[in-house]
């Protein structure tokens, strides 16, 4: 009895037959979870990728323009951030802020402070800009120190804000984003964006 139950044993032991099933039946989930969490990490890359371009263009494309820019031609360049952004829309889960700031003061070189000279918004998404309204006056060292602008100078700022929306969930994920650009204009002081007839200034509620 004792002979025929060792027997078997050495049998069981020796047959493979299933091992490689019982072995993927374990290891499957594991690697189905590495993958969408890999799928959900690769989205939430190239949406960071794509919004801090977003913030680069935008600045980028506005300061390359001289003074007279106007409503319509405005309303196009922000209509543009959703071409940038592709396969993700900033006019539906974001927001993008574009700010104008000029130094006033007396002294032709150290202005006394900042003022907001004018502001758009496109986007439905939210986002709170770091430098408050239309006409806001913003303290000396309110801009980083490395952006110097002098008195009746511009700085651009485009603040772009994302709420990203994982494909799947898996990932513990911070998904508001927020990238910014600071540019001075190349060709001139745009102060005023010109109104045009037919085009709705696209302003920050």
């Amino acid at each position: 009895m004792i002979g025929a139950l060792h027997t078997l044993y050495r049998k069981l032991r020796r047959n493979q037959q299933g091992v490689v099933t019982v072995e993927l039946a374990l290891v499957a989930p594991v690697l189905i979870l590495m993958l969408l969490g890999t799928a959900d990490m690769v989205t939430y890359l190239l949406a960071h990728q794509k919004m801090s371009r977003a913030a680069y263009s935008m600045s980028n494309l506005l300061t390359q323009l001289d003074e007279g820019l106007n409503e319509a031609e405005m309303n196009d360049i922000m209509a543009a951030l959703d071409e940038i952004s592709r396969p993700y829309e900033i006019s539906a889960d974001g927001k993008a802020v574009m700010t104008a700031i000029i130094g006033d003061g007396a002294s032709a070189s150290a202005p006394d402070e900042y003022r907001v000279a004018w502001k758009r918004c496109f986007g439905t998404g939210t986002g709170t800009s770091d430098y408050g309204d239309e006409d806001a006056i913003i303290a000396i060292g309110g801009i980083p120190a490395d952006m110097i602008v002098l008195t009746n100078q511009m700085l651009i700022v485009t603040e772009v804000f994302y709420e990203f929306k994982p494909l799947l969930g898996f990932l513990d994920l911070d998904t508001s984003m927020k990238y910014t650009s600071y540019f001075r204009p190349r060709l001139g002081t745009i102060d005023e964006i010109v109104p045009v007839s037919g085009s709705a200034p696209q302003v920050c509620s």
